[in-house]
């Protein structure tokens, strides 16, 4: 078999392998995740519900430790779907096909082969964090992976083409992926680096699309920038908590605790992808089969590139600032271009049946998944999704009593942001506090206290744990009183599991309810 005859066998592309047929694949994939979720339980999960209580008003920025561009389309949706989970499921989807649509361009300049390049595409399923995690969990970096996906593809098409208005979406992209999460510039510096360093992509740097980036990034980053600078110079501070620089052991020890886990973090990312790569094509691995192609072409070294540099970064930031909140879910876009540089590395090669395995092994990864969701979501027992099951927890029984004692104009403290989230949920028009989250509407002229209880009937009274825990001055507690909720199950009664709510009214004029 020749080189031409593997990388030229498809001239036109199917469906599957154009822009539109992968876009409408996976926009396909979320929605039948969204309607599997949504149409079993309205409920919000991880995340999910911190970020409803945020978005009751619009703002410029809602916090130091992230940026506000998920809030900002999260409460774009809500004005069409509400505040509920249909919202944040359209969100987290329609971003994730948007990204993939843009992996699927990258990866067609990476990749000779279209079917190939789609297959690519469809295999970041095969990332754990992708193909699992993403659905009950993940926000900001939804928004981050989007951005990073849209970066390296207009710096790729303004390095190939040299045109200025590539580098100005280059630059919007850049803005966008800053308003995502704090961490995102490293991804354009690993893509500068991987240019600059690269002998085939270095001339085609132009001086003056590089200027324009920074202006197109600052423009789009602007409302969020103003918001820093009105609320004070707190985001280092912040952020440094956030990533566990400040504690107390030395700072070698922080380092090598933080690197741990970034290699740690790399491997658990790379899971089952990567293993499933080295499975199929191992004769690749070991010096057994001969390439067709000596190399990959440049897209492709830049992307293996941009990873390497990525990941070198990283670790140099760790070693320097002793940070050690590092998480697996973290790894997105150190690895984000690594399945491009794979499959352009392996289509060298000329495997034909390991790519169809692969294929079958993508298929049937999605359908176990939407399968093994289904459980969970039917008998949310601790056998099939744990002890806490919190997507499933029966908000909805509060409804009815709530809204019979006033409280769907009231101010609503919850004790913490699972119930505060699912509080706006059954009351839309109600104000919701939380301890961490303050509201940013006028106080109302009811004011209830709504903490969660558990699972067994509370030994004490209402009133009495309220007291026992000095939550308020007990002139300020007009009644206090327990409701409870019945958990789903397919096969149990009813009353099978119960969980209880303390509720206690609280006086308007309370500092609290301020």
């Amino acid at each position: 078999m020749t080189a031409s005859s593997v990388f030229d066998r498809r001239r036109s592309a199917p469906f599957f392998a154009t822009p539109l047929g992968v876009w409408a694949i996976v926009a396909l994939w979320g929605v039948s995740h969204l309607l599997l979720r949504a149409l079993s339980s309205p409920v919000l999960g991880t995340d999910d519900m911190f970020e409803n209580v945020l978005v009751q008003t619009l703002e410029p920025g809602y916090m130091l430790r992230q940026p506000p561009l998920y809030e900002w389309l999260l409460w774009s949706a809500q004005q069409a779907f509400g505040p509920t989970l249909w919202a944040a499921l359209f969100v987290k989807y329609g971003l994730i096909s948007v990204a993939a649509l843009f992996l699927f361009l990258i990866a067609r300049k990476a990749i000779a082969d279209p079917a190939l390049a789609a297959l690519c595409a469809f295999s970041y399923s095969l990332y754990y964090q992708f193909g699992w995690n993403l659905h009950e969990g993940v926000t900001h970096t939804v928004v981050l992976t989007t951005a990073c996906a849209m970066s390296a593809f207009f710096f790729i098409k303004a390095l190939e083409t040299r045109q200025l208005g590539y580098y100005l979406l280059f630059g919007a992209a850049a803005g966008a992926g800053l308003l995502g999460k704090h961490s995102y510039p490293i991804f354009v510096a690993a893509l500068l680096i991987a240019a600059g360093s690269d002998r085939a992509w270095r001339p085609r740097l132009r001086l003056a699309g590089l200027v324009l980036v920074p202006v197109a990034a600052v423009i789009v980053y602007s409302p969020y920038a103003y918001w820093i600078l009105s609320e004070g110079l707190r985001l280092l501070s912040s952020v440094s908590q956030t990533m566990g620089v400040t504690a107390e052991t030395s700072h070698m020890l922080r380092a090598g605790e933080g690197l741990g886990k970034l290699a740690f973090g790399l491997v658990g990312f790379s899971v089952p992808l990567v293993p499933l790569l080295l499975v199929l094509f191992w004769p690749r691995y070991l010096g057994r089969k001969t390439p067709l192609k000596p190399a990959v072409n440049d897209a492709a070294r830049l992307c293996g590139r941009t990873v390497l540099v990525m990941i070198v970064l990283t670790a140099v930031m760790i070693a320097i600032t002793g940070a050690t909140y590092v998480k697996e879910r973290h790894m997105h876009p150190l690895l984000l271009l690594l399945p491009i540089f794979l499959f352009a590395d392996l289509e060298r090669f000329g495997f034909e049946r390991q790519w169809r395995w692969l294929g079958v092994a993508v298929a049937a990864l999605v359908v176990v998944v939407f399968m093994a969701r289904v459980p969970g979501l039917v008998a949310p027992d601790r056998f099939w999704c744990g002890g806490k099951c919190r997507h499933m927890k029966p908000y909805d029984d509060l409804k009815e009593p709530l809204a019979g004692i006033g409280a769907s104009q009231a101010t609503l403290i919850a004790d913490n942001g699972y119930t505060g989230g699912n509080l706006r949920v059954l009351f839309p028009q109600a104000r919701i506090v939380t301890h961490s989250i303050p509201a940013r509407i006028p106080p109302r002229n009811k004011c209830f206290f709504i903490w969660e209880g558990g699972e067994e009937k509370p030994a004490l009274s209402a009133a009495e744990v309220l007291k026992a825990e000095a939550r308020f001055e007990e002139t300020s507690i007009l009644s206090a009183t327990y409701l409870t909720g019945a958990w789903p199950h397919i096969i149990q009664p009813d009353g099978w599991r119960t969980t209880w709510w303390g509720v206690a009214e609280i006086e308007p004029s309370a500092g609290a309810c301020q």
